[in-house]
């Protein structure tokens, strides 16, 4: 796992590129292309006047077509580069497959370019439906400890082609969603994770399968040097093909080679003989899904050399991410928990696990990506005393968990946290896990998590009557 750069045989960059979508990572690219002596056009379907940034690349050559595009945009391009937002089924793609351009996701460029430029960059790529975000920041941290220069980037907020103006060997740390693996021919990291398989995304993929497809090419270009690290409790990541040498890890048993769980500590035998690293006690974060996102991180930690005192500081010590099962306030005995990174029926059956029966008032929905809400009804009877339904998805929901449990058809965050706050008792938790999208209400699951955290703590702490 040197980090050799592509060979140099290999044309690096055409003459004109052509950038589908600009958001973060189509703007990153377009100024890092640019920088590199590039022809860029861009298009999006949107207005201009949605985005910023606009005038400064126009003032350096590059050309945009907003709300379409229009197919000229193709026009002379070498290659279509993908925003991640971006489905393969949007007509400028087919436009693209007709001339015959390749159709590159943006990691798949910013890799090229980076392997190109530098020697000894390393490359660790985390996908899955769950738990990606948190196991890609808790691997950086741990390698950030070992005093590797860290690049996160990706899915996570922080596009690759960011990093390129940086000079300097570096750590990759990537998350990488289904849509940026759609669009990869070539990316092969030196260390790939995939951490679960769950059904999500149907609204944009045909089918499982399809959507299982995706999340499997994080492995497709490494070879027997690379590392693949598998859940091996997991029926679709522990079957995952691969040539690289696999690395499973395990929550309920003994992982050869790999990482797992063993009464209440944490084992990894990726150095030889079995040995205890720590115990779960001692994880910085909580949650049974933790546990798999700690097993994961330790796995990507040793493979890629970071010493053992670095690895148990970074697990013990780790601070989180925001949205993910975040305690945001607490008051009169009331819990207040943002998971509204919570976006699929998995992440929602995960987020309830470990809560006494009965003490939960969940607060679940958004736009509906055709999850099955009935694989919630164990969970949802088990822990939850009344489910408060907002968005879209509302009256899907309440089909499916009908008989389970009291609910409550609110249909905004405001709504749903007062009834909450009248509702809740000592010992109760007030849990925004919504296993729904939030472009129904909001820009993103952040700004849905942050509103609900804005009105969680205001709940809490209501303002005193005059005169009291």
């Amino acid at each position: 796992m040197t980090g050799a750069p592509v060979s140099a045989a290999r044309p690096i960059l055409p003459r004109r590129v052509a950038i589908l979508g600009f958001a973060r990572s189509g703007r990153a690219l377009a100024k890092a292309l640019v920088d590199r002596g590039v022809e860029v056009a861009v298009g999006d379907r949107t207005p201009e006047s949605a985005f910023e940034g606009v005038e400064e690349l126009r003032a350096r050559g590059v050309r945009f077509f907003f709300d379409g595009p229009a197919e000229e945009f193709l026009d002379g391009a070498g290659w279509l580069a993908l925003s991640p937002g971006v489905p393969l089924s949007a007509s400028p793609v087919a436009a693209a497959r007709r001339r015959g351009l390749p159709v590159l996701a943006e990691i798949e460029i910013a890799w090229r370019i980076a392997e190109s430029e530098t020697r000894g960059n390393r490359w660790v790529a985390v996908t899955g439906t769950n738990g990606k975000s948190t196991t890609t920041a808790w691997i950086a941290d741990i390698l950030g400890r070992a005093g590797r220069p860290v690049a996160l980037a990706g899915n996570i907020g922080v596009p690759v082609s960011a990093f390129l103006g940086e000079r300097g060997a570096r750590d990759f740390v990537c998350e990488l969603s289904s849509f940026q693996l759609d669009a990869v021919d070539g990316f092969a990291p030196d260390v790939a994770v995939l951490t679960n398989v769950t059904p999500d995304h149907l609204d944009r993929y045909p089918g499982f399968a399809q959507y299982a497809a995706a999340k499997e090419r994080v492995f497709a270009w490494q070879g027997p040097d690379d590392v693949a690290i598998v859940n091996a409790d997991d029926p679709v990541a522990s079957r995952a093909e691969t040539t690289a040498r696999r690395i499973p890890f395990s929550r309920t048993r003994r992982a050869e080679g790999g990482a797992w769980l063993e009464g209440e500590s944490l084992f990894s035998a990726l150095a030889g003989a079995p040995r205890e690293v720590l115990r779960v006690r001692e994880l910085s974060l909580s949650g049974a899904h933790n546990v798999e996102n700690a097993l994961a991180a330790l796995c990507a930690a040793e493979c890629l050399g970071a010493p053992a005192d670095a690895i148990r500081a970074g697990l013990a010590s780790f601070s989180g991410l925001p949205h993910r099962t975040e305690l945001v306030a607490e008051a009169g005995g009331v819990r207040w928990v943002d998971d509204s990174k919570g976006t699929n029926v998995d992440a929602t059956k995960k987020s309830l696990e470990g809560y006494s029966p009965g003490s939960v008032l969940l607060i679940l929905g958004g736009r509906d990506k055709h999850g099955d809400f009935t694989a919630l009804l164990p969970q949802v009877a088990r822990a939850a005393r009344r489910v408060l339904t907002i968005g879209e998805a509302a009256a899907a929901i309440e089909r499916a968990l009908t008989g389970s449990v009291e609910i409550e058809r609110l249909e905004t965050m405001e709504r749903a946290v007062a009834r909450a706050g009248e509702l809740a008792r000592p010992g109760d938790t007030v849990l925004l896990s919504p296993a729904c999208a939030s472009f129904d209400q909001y820009a993103n699951f952040e700004q849905r998590g942050a509103h609900f955290s804005r009105l969680a703590r205001a709940a809490s702490n209501p303002e005193k009557p005059h005169g009291a």
